[in-house]
């Protein structure tokens, strides 16, 4: 099996392989991905327009997004179109080994058009370098959208030009976004700046008093905040607030080079809570006697699209409205607005798609990662997790534009990046190999296993040390040769909380761990949550030291601390310390936990 990521959908092997010579040429278009390629084969690849060894080659008949990648005496990437060369590309630097590349023939393409990640800039802000590393593993991923959620109740992430008095810091400039949406653009994916309105708005409402609604019904967010707020929705009964709130959305559209906004126009109050809302009610019988307080709001969403559509681009919202009227609803959002919706179902997410609408659906209690307080995914709070067991082995898409996860900070706002990375990587990688479509391996397992095999440009490869199993046995894993073989020091088995010591025959870097708990066969999340005897057993783990000496005798150094809620399959650790250690053990952990260590 030679390993891929996504699994591609026909692969055909030759058993030979072909390795570049010193003056091996490229074929002009190779983008960003050139130096990625230059740094894995260590060769100059100057760029030829004709007859290069790593030739692009278009082919009409080739699907878009698609490829052929045929490696014999050279290597060719055919493609109709930019994101399927760049694709191909790309597949070709995970099958590099130095200047070698397996000979062979690979046809493969996404089965869904677009695949997406939704992320909440909005309540929280999110370094810039890590929201960069973050798009290029998307990218190498397949991924071709990005969401990026800039507002919420407690924070507007921009400075926008002439609302900078809106921004909550620390904030992203203009230039922030630019640059990071233009290399997005770079790996073929394609950011949607959001911004939420007219809900969502406490923070706009105390910079701009006079966007307070008069109905206390439309002030109240406690649902979503947990806790009582003194302003949500805005009031568009207003002439003067709808024009100043369309003034910010066009100050929004222009700021950013995309070819679509997303408006947000999710989560006010519900049915009954609107009809208990008498100047909205009032305002809704002004546009027409039969309208309810839901056609007030949704009309003023249609005049949020047309300024989207006045600068040239696509609009975008969530699908809230439908909720919220309780079916009372006289008009619905233009057919013309994409999209991104959350049911559970696949049926009601079908149900949008037959009415005329672009979907992208992030069903709610599968798609969506959303923690809440650390450490994270805990009983009795309302959390949502992505179950990769379930995506993997259970799931597939609908027959609709896309799909995207919605990464969530909910009640997790002081929370570091990697809290929420922590929750999304599985999901992230799963996801994509169902988007893609490609055959599935026996076990979501045997598929993370290939992801952490081929670490995204930028992270050395690593392979596994040793393994240590639920009886504390040590074994030489993956056609690892040790000098002097592996052997079990000391105690066999976990005792007294530390497990068996890994004795190694010379001291080795140590860059990663992996992990799995022992939990039920075939174990799911229901409903977006964990069963209670799983949750006990994943929870069991935190807190399991991962630790490295340079003898048997110690002293014992952490090298990785699990602090937050594992997953069900293999789980991963990044380890940064830089010594080189004989001798590896674990502390803390709960019977039956497998165990691998990894290093360059």
């Amino acid at each position: 099996m030679i390993p891929l990521v996504p699994t591609p959908h026909r692969l055909s092997a030759a058993g030979a392989r072909l390795r570049l010579g010193p003056h091996a040429t490229i074929s002009p278009g190779a983008g960003p991905l050139l130096a990625e390629l230059r740094a894995a084969t260590g060769l100059p690849l100057p760029e030829r327009v004709r007859g290069a060894d790593l030739e692009l080659a278009t082919d009409p008949a080739i699907p878009p997004q698609s490829y052929v990648l045929e490696i014999a005496d050279r290597v060719q990437v055919r493609s109709s179109d930019p994101a399927g060369a760049f694709y191909g590309l790309q597949t070709v630097l995970k099958l590099l080994s130095g200047p070698e590349l397996p000979k062979l023939t690979i046809t493969d393409g996404p089965a869904v058009a677009v695949r997406g990640v939704m992320l909440d800039l909005g309540r929280r802000h999110w370094d810039p370098a890590y929201l960069r590393r973050f798009v290029r593993r998307m990218a190498w991923l397949g991924y071709n959208r990005l969401q990026l959620h800039l507002t919420e109740w407690n924070g507007f992430r921009v400075r926008l030009p002439g609302y900078e008095d809106l921004a909550t810091e620390p904030a992203y400039s203009i230039d922030d976004l630019t640059e990071l949406i233009g290399y997005a653009r770079s790996l073929h994916i394609e950011a949607v700046p959001e911004i939420d309105l007219p809900a969502h708005a406490s923070h706009l409402i105390a910079r701009r008093p006079e966007l307070r609604p008069a109905d206390s019904a439309l002030n109240d967010g406690a649902h979503w905040t947990g806790h009582a707020t003194d302003a949500w929705t805005m009031d568009v009964t207003r002439p003067a607030n709808r024009e100043w709130i369309k003034g910010l959305l066009a100050a929004f559209c222009a700021a950013f080079d995309t070819p679509a906004v997303h408006i947000g126009a999710d989560e006010w109050p519900v049915e009954p809570a609107l009809s208990a809302a008498p100047a909205l009610v009032a305002y809704a019988r002004s546009i027409h006697p039969d309208h309810g307080p839901s056609d007030a709001l949704i009309a003023f969403v249609n005049e949020l699209a047309q300024v989207v559509r006045d600068h040239g681009k696509r609009p975008e919202m969530w699908n809230w409205w439908e909720y919220a009227s309780g079916g009372t609803h006289r008009i619905s959002p233009d057919r013309d607005i994409r999209l991104t919706a959350w049911p559970d179902t696949e049926a009601e997410v079908r149900a949008f798609s037959d009415a005329g609408y672009d979907v992208i659906a992030a069903p709610a209690v599968s798609h969506y990662i959303t923690p809440r307080t650390a450490p994270g995914n805990r009983m009795g709070v309302n959390y949502v997790t992505a179950d990769p067991r379930h995506l993997y082995h259970d799931w597939a898409p609908s027959q609709i534009s896309g799909y995207q996860l919605c990464v969530w900070a909910d009640w997790a706002e002081e929370q570091p990046d990697t809290y929420f990375g922590w929750y999304a990587t599985r999901p992230l990688a799963v996801l994509a190999d169902r988007l893609w479509g490609g055959p599935r391996l026996a076990d979501v397992d045997d598929y993370l296993s290939v992801v952490d095999a081929l670490p995204c440009p930028g992270n050395a490869p690593q392979r596994p040390v040793g393994e240590v199993g639920p009886s504390g046995e040590v074994q030489p894993v993956r056609g690892l040769r040790p000098v002097g073989g592996l052997e079990a020091v000391g105690e066999v088995g976990w005792v007294g909380g530390v497990g068996a010591v890994v004795a190694l025959a010379e001291p080795v870097r140590i860059r990663r761990v992996r992990f799995r708990p022992a939990v039920p066969t075939g174990a799911r999340a229901v409903g977006g949550k964990w069963p209670e005897p799983v949750w006990r057993a994943l929870d069991a783990v935190r807190g399991t030291r991962f630790q490295g000496a340079g003898a048997a005798e110690g002293p014992w150094e952490d090298l990785a601390v699990v602090e937050w809620l594992p997953t069900t399959t293999w789980n991963v650790l990044d380890i940064e310390a830089d010594g080189a250690y004989a001798c590896l053990r674990v502390v803390d952990a709960p019977d039956g936990l497998d165990i691998e260590w990894w290093s360059e």
